[in-house]
């Protein structure tokens, strides 16, 4: 061969490679567009601490890598940041802390659609689906799986530890440490009643520290209920911080309820007016919240089908009949009485009660 010959067969064997390699990259899992990178899923950034204060006005999406399941994968919690183009108050809203209680993810979600960030003075962190393993599992509880698996209140687990606990301990260590210490001023912590069962519009406050009182009634609620808090959950763990913090109760779990969410969100709109996040005047409610401090369950004797004969936030007197047990035949095996006057604050929505179930929750 010539050395012409040889100059023009290398030049065609290199487009050849060229071409070669092009048409691998086209096979599948060897597309042309770059991968995503480690930190970022969807386009939104995986972050394994935050500091809100280090962020710019506007608004901001993250994904929090709270530590993994038993596959290595990790838990993602979702986070959204409204960031004031003034400086202001730091607002923390939690919702889904237990997996089964959905409305305050969608009160998350509109707030964070409809607050503009240029008339927002102050900071919204917010965490729209905290129990990611409980929503998964559609359950109340964090649900893990060594050892056969588990399920533990996460409501009680707060702070948590970052080292030498147990899965769910670990998991809220992760949060406390990593996101939600040291990150707000007030704290709305967002509830439902748990599957089987529903609250109205209702408030958890603890009277004793006088801004957690303002918050609870510039939410709105139907109810409230003056209670020094239960150790481990979040409401309780902020106080012991000195941060005010109330748990805003809307309504039923697994399920959106429109009314409840429209209410819920005018609340924390009017809270956030209140505390001096939002231009505007503070809103007084139509009626004025049922105020108790202690409540009364009322629990079925045996199994059967409940008749419940009052509704959610409805005044009971003493003695008044509120709900008849039946067997699978229609008939009658026990009627239940109020033990005292009162609000109703949370009934049974599930027909079918064993032997120890709430069939009415009845506030003073």
């Amino acid at each position: 061969m010539t050395g012409v010959g040889q100059k023009l067969f290398a030049v065609i064997g290199g487009l050849f490679g060229l071409l070669l390699m092009v048409a691998l990259m086209t096979l599948p899992g060897h597309g042309t567009e770059p991968a995503p990178e480690a930190d970022q899923i969807g386009g939104v950034q995986v972050v394994s601490s935050l500091d809100v204060s280090a962020l710019k006005p506007g608004r901001y999406n993250f994904y929090f890598d709270a530590g993994w399941r038993n596959s290595g994968q990790t838990i993602l919690v979702p986070v959204i940041v409204l960031k004031g183009a003034k400086p202001g108050p730091r607002l923390l809203l939690t919702a889904a802390v237990h997996g089964d209680e959905l409305n305050g993810i969608r009160v998350i979600q509109r707030l964070a659609d409809e607050i503009a960030t240029d008339t927002l003075e102050g900071t919204v962190l917010a965490l729209p689906g905290v129990n990611q393993t409980g929503m998964n599992a559609n359950s109340r509880y964090y649900v893990g799986s060594s050892g056969g698996g588990f399920m533990v209140d996460l409501n009680r687990e707060f702070p948590g530890r970052t080292e030498g606990g147990g899965t769910a301990e670990l998991f809220a260590g992760r949060l406390w440490t990593g996101l939600l210490a040291g990150q707000a001023d007030i704290v709305v912590d967002l509830h439902t009643q748990t599957q089987g069962s529903a609250y109205p519009l209702f408030v958890f406050a603890d009277f004793s520290n006088s801004t957690a009182q303002e918050m609870a009634y510039a939410l709105m609620p139907d109810i409230i209920k003056n209670d020094p808090g239960q150790k481990g959950t979040l409401e309780t763990t902020f106080m012991e911080q000195g941060i005010p913090a109330v748990t805003f109760e809307i309504g039923a779990p697994k399920q959106f309820q429109k009314e409840m969410i429209d209410r819920a969100v005018a609340g924390v709109k009017n809270l956030m007016i209140q505390q001096g996040l939002l231009p505007g005047t503070v809103r007084a409610p139509k009626a004025p919240p049922f105020v108790g401090s202690s409540y009364t369950n009322i629990y079925a004797g045996v199994g059967g089908i409940a008749v419940l004969h009052v509704a959610l936030n409805q005044n009971v007197e003493k003695d008044q009949l509120v709900a008849v047990l039946y067997d699978p035949f229609g008939r009658e095996i026990e009627r239940y009485y109020a033990p005292h006057d009162g609000r109703v604050l949370a009934i049974a929505t599930d027909p079918l009660r064993e032997a120890g179930a709430m069939l009415v929750r009845i506030l003073q």
